[in-house]
């Protein structure tokens, strides 16, 4: 006998955002987070959500501009990925979050390209 849920296509667990725990963990890694004084220009991101928006597209592979409507804009999680992985940040991060920083081996692009598909 067929089961209807047996023919529904394999869903990948929900991506989860930060506990407060992991959140606290990685502050002070973030030189965004740094008391600079006051600032000036662009105003202020949650830099919490940018660094689940990074970390969403890190886990998912999708490109960018596919992140949910929740996170930051992509251009913005984008721009703070370039930086933080540069500087060495993100390796930072990945490593007191999940003890390793193999995600950041996958390629991870802002676009989709049509000739690798």
């Amino acid at each position: 006998m067929d089961n209807p849920t047996s023919n529904l296509p394999a869903r990948s667990p929900a991506i989860q955002d930060l506990t407060d725990e992991q959140w606290h963990r990685i502050v002070p890694l973030l030189p965004e987070m740094k008391d600079h004084g006051p600032r000036r220009g662009r105003p202020s991101i949650d830099i919490r959500c940018v660094v689940n928006s990074v970390l969403w597209v890190l886990h998912t592979g999708k490109p960018w501009h596919a992140m949910p409507d929740r996170y930051a804009p992509y251009q913005t999680a984008h721009r703070y990925y370039l930086r933080w992985k540069n500087s060495g940040v993100l390796a930072n991060i990945a490593f007191a979050l999940f003890d390793t920083d193999a995600m950041l081996a996958r390629p991870v692009t802002r676009r989709s390209d049509p000739r690798t598909a």
